[in-house]
């Protein structure tokens, strides 16, 4: 008896191990993207522990779609933020009232998988569509 319960929570112990050791690789496809220049940063976890982020660039050649591969995501809820770097700063640039100005996104509570793992963010303007109201 006490072997099957040492059996068990070594079982119990490498299950859990496994499970917090995983990460997947994401795909990100970055649409709207309306200037061809500067650099598209997508990043993936929560800005609360920016050490925690796994980060990638990509520049950008064409207008359209940009897709950018983030890898060794952990697997479990996270957030994804995408801007387009237009000034290559290696920031989102803001105006005075911290609104925006260069295009940006947000996609949260997303749940990475063990496999494969995709999302379309549409870049938007946030100054522009403050500006329209």
């Amino acid at each position: 008896m006490k072997t099957l319960r040492m059996i068990g929570l070594f079982a119990a112990l490498g299950l859990s191990v496994s499970l917090y050791g995983q990460s997947a690789d994401v795909t990100v496809v970055v649409k709207g993207v309306r200037e061809a220049k500067g650099k598209v940063m997508v990043a993936a976890g929560d800005k609360a522990k920016p050490q925690e982020m796994i980060g990638e660039m990509v520049a950008v050649t064409s207008t359209g779609d940009v897709v950018c591969v983030l890898k060794n995501v952990p697997v479990g809820k996270t957030n994804i933020y995408v801007y387009q770097d237009l000034n290559e700063n290696f920031q989102l640039d803001m105006d005075e009232q911290h609104i925006p100005i260069e295009p940006c996104n947000t996609k949260e509570k997303v749940t990475i998988k063990d496999g494969e793992n995709k999302f379309e963010i549409k870049l938007i303007n946030v100054k522009e569509m403050m500006e329209k109201r």
